[in-house]
């Protein structure tokens, strides 16, 4: 029986290539997005490339909408094995000038979303004793972002919140890992910025064109899915990232 992977985010940026890609190894996928009809695409791209996909509509912040999105997932491919957390937003803004609200809308869906999407996959796995959490942090959870604190603090919570649900699932055979995807160039990651500016963005080293590309978080996912990953736990994998 082909394995399942629910992808939060999915419908775009580097969530939609991981969708893509996982698809293309025989893993059946759930497309998770607040965006209905862009999961709806991708979720029909892979279907018309011999995959199998559904779109499920899902507000990460809304611990009923995710256990609905659980639900829906289960009741189509009868069992999630793996869960990514890819959903996330980003915001600049100099820390005197940024209103509460954004504050607490980038925190809803960048951290608190991570923990109830987590949270719906380890009451799933948890019976089996077996499966893999991934999320999405950023090297700016370590080493901090000028004009995005907000952003750089919620990916320190999701690297805090990896190594220590890793702890607490390791004696039920689940995994919990998490990727930074270093810059990669996405919408997300233009927010604000100028084509100019995003080429001389200070984390991007002299390595290669200084970008990650997409197909190497792909890669790096299908390892810490695959059995030569099944001991490796609390882990934080940066890609490119110069501090």
């Amino acid at each position: 029986m082909s394995k399942t992977i629910l992808v939060t985010g999915g419908a775009g940026g580097i969530c939609s290539e991981i969708c893509r890609g996982l698809a293309a190894d025989g893993l059946n996928v759930v497309v998770a997005d607040f965006a209905k009809e862009a999961a709806a695409k991708v979720a029909a791209e892979i279907n018309a490339n011999k995959g199998n996909a559904i779109a499920v509509q899902v507000d990460v912040g809304d611990p009923n909408s995710v256990a609905a999105m659980m639900e829906q997932a289960v009741a189509k491919y009868s069992q999630v094995d793996y869960v990514f957390c890819g959903a996330g937003v980003m915001d600049r803004m100099p820390i005197v000038e940024m209103p509460e609200e954004m504050w607490d809308r980038l925190m809803r869906i960048n951290l608190k979303g991570v923990f109830l999407c987590a949270q719906a996959a380890a009451r799933h796995m948890i019976p089996r004793s077996e499966g893999r959490i991934l999320s999405i942090a950023s090297g700016r959870g370590v080493a901090g972002q000028a004009r995005s604190a907000h952003y750089a603090a919620s990916k320190a919570g999701v690297i805090a919140f990896t190594k220590s649900l890793a702890m607490e699932l390791a004696p039920n055979n689940i995994t919990v890992n998490c990727v930074c995807p270093g810059a990669t160039d996405t919408p997300m990651s233009r927010i604000g910025l100028s084509p100019d500016q995003f080429k001389k963005r200070e984390e991007i080293p002299p390595l290669m064109d200084g970008l990650t590309h997409k197909f190497e978080i792909v890669g790096l996912v299908r390892y810490l899915l695959s059995d030569a990953s099944k001991y490796i736990t609390g882990q934080t994998y940066f890609l490119r990232t110069a501090k």
